[in-house]
């Protein structure tokens, strides 16, 4: 390949990366991090702590450097497919209160990463990564229930809607939730002998949008003076480490181990509070902190050159980072079927989590390389944490993939599939925030057993990449 060829590609995929970040559109996926950053281990279903072997390492297991020979530019698009299925009903005496939802989304959450690996001796290597690990994007749009109050839509939110639109004690509720991260790796690696250490600091940028709305039943009049916004600050920024290892016992037998520290991204930011009337219209501050939880990894690699097996065990202790999310606001204006509050806390109640990960490199050839994988997670929410913006948090259980690269020149392409099998049709919980908020009769009638909820997520996910290794 010639050195302007390679030049002009590098140029339009930063482009393409300007335009993915700036153009303010969704950037994450349900579920809060992609299986896998790169092509090559999306194939293996997210193994690869103890194979190595890629730039992107620093961002996994900063050790395996010193497993990258020369100079290597890495560089992809991975894209996921969110397919959720939300339902609930509301039974009640009265027929007025009585209704059913069926709303089935699609989302799709782009995934671009480009890593750079340098020697620098030969026992030390530097490298450095940006890349979008993940985040999350819920919500329901224009889904019927009654009024937060159980009163008429006139009476609850003091409008005056003519006839049967006023008078009525059902609307429609929209709401979101896009949260997105950034990061930028740098790290090292140094052997001494058969063992291998490494570390990286991370830089993290966090992103997020809440945004809930009210229409009239028709779905057509936003009811003024009920809805909010909130947006995080653009100074969003955190610093975060991995510290790994891996030790060889012989060209066949690898075991490595890698962590990942907390990272507390400071989403403070501002909240749009009765949106859509000037009469209701508030703007204040609010203070909140979101963790993105550790995480420890023991991995093998194991098998001839021609075909290697990597396993891994992951566990991320998100039961001690995101068990409730806490915003608190300057002023106590945010509206809330008990009034009006000045904390919008959220109950998350997320579980830790384990994993199980074997993916299969088998070198079929000096062109091609083919690869597969299964990952086993444990469920990360369950009953008592879904709502209707939760989205696919609890999605991603069993996973299947596939991938190759194809070799040529001193270039690799590679792509890769990935599927999450979704498990059953999860119940929603009694008691939790969305359960509370949505079991709304009559006045002064919660009937808290006339309403239930499930949801239902799928997820396939792409991943196309390239490797340019340097003399």
């Amino acid at each position: 390949m010639q050195r302007g060829f390679v030049r002009n590609k590098y140029s339009v995929f930063i482009i393409f990366l300007l335009f993915v970040f700036g153009s303010g559109e969704v950037l994450a996926v349900d579920g809060l991090y992609f299986n896998a950053i790169n092509s090559r281990y999306l194939g293996l279903a997210g193994a690869g702590y103890a194979l190595g072997g890629s730039p992107v390492d620093v961002a996994l297991n900063p050790a395996n450097l010193s497993l990258v020979k020369g100079k290597k530019l890495e560089f992809g698009l991975g894209a996921s497919l969110i397919q959720n299925r939300y339902r609930d009903r509301f039974q009640d005496p009265n027929p007025e209160l009585v209704y059913e939802n069926d709303k089935s989304t699609n989302v799709v959450g782009p995934g671009p990463y480009i890593a750079f690996k340098l020697p620098v001796t030969e026992t030390i290597n530097y490298g450095i990564t940006f890349y979008v690990p993940g985040g999350a994007s819920g919500g329901v749009d224009k889904i019927t229930r009654n009024t937060p109050t159980g009163e008429s839509v006139n009476q609850w939110a003091d409008v005056n809607l003519p006839g049967p639109l006023g008078n009525s004690k059902q609307i429609k509720e929209s709401n979101s939730n896009t949260f997105a991260v950034f990061k930028l790796v740098n790290g090292l690696s140094v052997k001494f002998g058969n063992l291998s250490l490494g570390g990286s600091v991370e830089l993290a940028y966090g992103t997020q949008k809440l945004n809930q709305k009210y229409y009239d039943i028709t779905g057509n009049i936003e009811i003024p003076g009920q809805g909010y916004y909130y947006e995080s600050s653009k100074n969003a920024f955190a610093l975060g480490g991995i510290l790994g290892a891996n030790y060889s016992f012989s060209d066949s037998f690898r075991i490595a181990y890698a962590y990942q520290s907390h990272v507390g991204i400071p989403l403070n930011g501002g909240y749009s509070i009765g949106t859509n009337d000037p009469n209701y219209y508030r703007k204040t501050g609010v203070s909140y902190t979101f963790d993105l939880p550790e995480k420890h990894v023991l991995g093998f690699a194991f098998g001839p050159e021609n075909l290697k097996f990597a396993l891994d065990f992951v566990y991320t202790n998100y039961g001690s980072y995101l068990r409730k999310a806490n915003q608190t606001l300057e002023d106590p204006w945010l509206p809330t079927p008990l009034g009006k509050t000045g904390s919008a806390d959220a109950h998350l109640n997320f579980r830790d989590q384990w994993a199980v990960i074997l993916g299969v490199e088998y070198k079929a050839s000096s062109s091609w390389i083919l690869r597969g994988g299964y990952s086993y997670n444990s469920p990360l929410v369950k009953s008592n944490a879904l709502g209707g913006t939760t989205g696919g948090f609890f999605s991603l259980t069993d996973i299947v993939s596939a991938g190759f690269s194809y070799l040529f020149d001193s270039w690799s392409l590679d792509l890769a599939v990935s599927y999450n099998i979704p498990r059953k049709t999860i119940e929603g919980g009694k008691g939790t925030d969305w359960d509370l908020s949505h079991a709304v009769g009559s006045v002064g009638n919660a009937n808290l057993t006339g309403y239930s909820y499930n949801a239902r997520a799928g997820i396939p996910s792409f991943s196309i990449g390239a490797v340019k290794s340097f003399d």
